[in-house]
């Protein structure tokens, strides 16, 4: 009978949920295919800002000694990595955002190891950000001796949160954000970096700290070099800014570029403390370094145009937010406030603080937002209309869709492309076959004069995806499965919560059990009338149980393991016959 049961499973679509380095949904096991050719979105813009051309120039690969013991790595990837001849050992700063990324730069990690007759003994994360953590196996697993990985208390927390729930529209619109599906003539740069070595072949590699940073200020020796490691809550909350003691280096991590600050970013984020950000930067302006190499840009040397620099950054913060309150505080809607909003002339002609990668007018909504939450205070958007609805009054307004097509071709004819994009988008919205192309043009337009290298390559990459293009989601099975061993099993099924189809399950009450081993631990999933409710424990109400060990399961998730073989070697059993798990599962949203 087990071998029915199991004979049965191998036979149907296993909906198991996925979570693997982030991707989520249901699990529908198919033969993977290998690594393929990049695929690009076609866009072909003929245009480009002259500023974000000429910013390229920066970000060409290099590996060499900046200053006496200190070696920077810069175009392997979207940042940079910064290594530390230590008397005892070699100090790598950050890692690149994945495999691909790290092999690249691995020749040169092995030529600097023989050449100083040292290992890598430390890593250090400045933050838990994709592109500064998720080549560290690489370089790990490269050598016998051991490494020591340091990083914020919270970091490891939020490298498992960014792979969590919000995976798929965070993946998204990253690809959109950095242009990462786009041709090498359309993709000049990121703004900070030359590309984001990331696409639907890319793997990750991430290691878990050893060493947690847990105080706001730490004296350290790390092999054998001194340095002050201090939290710094700016583009992250659990950034470390370094100092290099003996050497009077300062690393400022993603807190300070030569650009704009991204005090919001497109592809999404939390709210970023802006006046925390503030304060750690005047906590580096006190230690007067006389060099500074930031994780992102080309490093600044003397104390006076550093302390300028940072004064300035800090200042361009400052005034953003305050005015931003300022609007707030008159009672300004976040859209005025945003587009009347310039830095004084002084900062604003400053080079470190052109829009490459931030933008003034992000920033401003991001605050306005962070204050007051998503209701502008005009009444009319206490109730606004569906997209659909507000589509066809506009349809209606206009006279008819050929009406609007008209008025989109004479926006763009005025050179209003904006006004354009939002025409097009309405009309596309009603279903109209030709929306899409005017769509494309409208956002290729604004792309072109954009200064923002990830406004830019967002626009670029909608304009491909109203072509047609459609964004491959990561194969997640050629990541290493060591790379899933710290993320928790419980935020597997955590993800389930946020799949309910809710309309379908209003009047039903219903537990599923889910028992794991090496680690045991055990939850109950519960359905009760529209909600997913997660549970410690082995409710007695189950009408069934999934019993495996977590690495299995995780490996399943990134399928990496078929779960039918799974089953038949038995490291996978269902208690209560497939049946109910299946009718169980089916209430939940099957995800890419």
């Amino acid at each position: 009978m087990k071998r029915f049961f199991r004979g049965l499973l191998c036979g149907i679509v296993l909906t198991v949920l996925v979570a693997g380095i982030g991707l989520y949904g249901f699990f529908n096991f198919t033969a993977q295919n290998d690594v393929q050719t990049k695929i690009f979105a076609p866009v072909l813009s003929p245009e480009v800002h002259p500023g974000l051309e000429a910013l390229s120039a920066g970000f060409e690969r290099s590996f060499e000694e900046v200053m006496p013991g200190i070696y920077l790595a810069t175009g392997y990837g979207l940042a940079n990595v910064v290594v530390i001849d230590a008397p005892d050992g070699l100090v790598m700063v950050d890692t690149l955002e994945g495999i691909e990324a790290a092999e690249g730069l691995l020749p040169e990690i092995r030529a600097l190891r023989k050449q100083t007759g040292k290992d890598v003994t430390d890593i250090i994360y400045t933050h838990n950000h994709g592109d500064h953590v998720f080549g560290s196996g690489v370089f790990t697993s490269d050598q016998q001796t051991p490494v020591r990985i340091w990083a914020h208390e919270n970091t490891a927390n939020r490298v498992h949160d960014v792979v969590g729930v919000l995976r798929p529209i965070l993946f998204l619109r990253s690809m959109r954000q950095f242009g990462s599906f786009l041709s090498e003539e359309d993709l000049i740069n990121v703004g900070i970096g030359p590309f984001l070595l990331v696409n639907e072949n890319s793997r990750v590699y991430f290691k878990e700290p050893t060493q947690i940073i847990e105080d706001k200020v730490v004296h350290l020796q790390i092999a054998g070099e001194n340095l002050v490691i201090r939290q710094a809550e700016g583009e992250t909350p659990d950034q470390l800014m370094l100092y290099l003691t003996d050497r009077d280096v300062l690393l400022p991590a993603d807190n300070y570029y030569h650009a704009f600050p991204n005090l919001y970013a497109i592809r999404g984020t939390p709210y970023r403390d802006v006046l925390a950000w503030v304060d750690s930067i005047d906590g580096m302006i006190g230690l007067n370094a006389s060099a500074m190499i930031p994780q992102h840009s080309q490093p600044v040397f003397g104390a006076a145009a550093i302390k300028t620099q940072l004064t300035d950054y800090r200042d361009a913060i400052q005034f953003v937010h305050d005015q931003t309150v300022r609007g707030i505080n008159k009672g300004l809607m976040p859209n005025d406030i945003a587009g009347g909003l310039k830095l004084p002339p002084h900062l604003a002609a400053a080079p470190y603080l052109q829009e490459f990668y931030g933008r003034v007018d992000w920033a401003s909504r991001a605050i306005f937002s962070g204050y007051l939450g998503w209701f502008s205070g005009d009444p009319k958007d206490l109730l606004p209309l569906s997209s659909k609805r507000e589509a066809a009054l506009m349809i209606e307004l206009a006279g008819g869709r050929e009406q609007l097509k008209q008025r989109i071709a004479e926006a763009m004819q005025r050179d209003e492309p904006q006004w354009a994009l939002v025409l097009a988008t309405h009309l596309r919205t009603s279903g109209d076959p030709d929306a899409a192309e005017m769509q494309a043009l409208a956002l290729i337009a604004l792309g072109e004069r954009e200064i923002s290298a990830t406004g830019r390559n967002y626009f670029l990459t909608s304009a491909a995806e109203a072509r047609g293009f459609v964004i491959p989601q990561p194969k997640t099975w050629l990541t290493p499965q060591e790379s899933l061993v710290g993320i928790p099993i419980h935020s597997y099924l955590e993800l389930l919560q946020v799949s309910l189809k809710a309309e379908e399950v209003l009047d039903i009450e219903v537990a599923y059990c889910f028992n794991f081993s090496e680690p045991a631990e055990q939850y109950t999933m519960r359905i009760r009338r529209g909600v997913a409710v997660l549970q410690s424990g082995l409710a007695a109400d189950c009408i069934g149980t999934l019993n495996a060990p977590t690495a299995t399961f995780k490996a399943i998730a990134a399928k990496a393991i078929n779960p039918a073989m799974a089953l038949a070697s038995g490291a996978l059993t269902i208690e209560g016959g497939v049946t109910r798990f299946v009718k169980f599962m089916v209430n939940f949203e099957k995800r890419p």
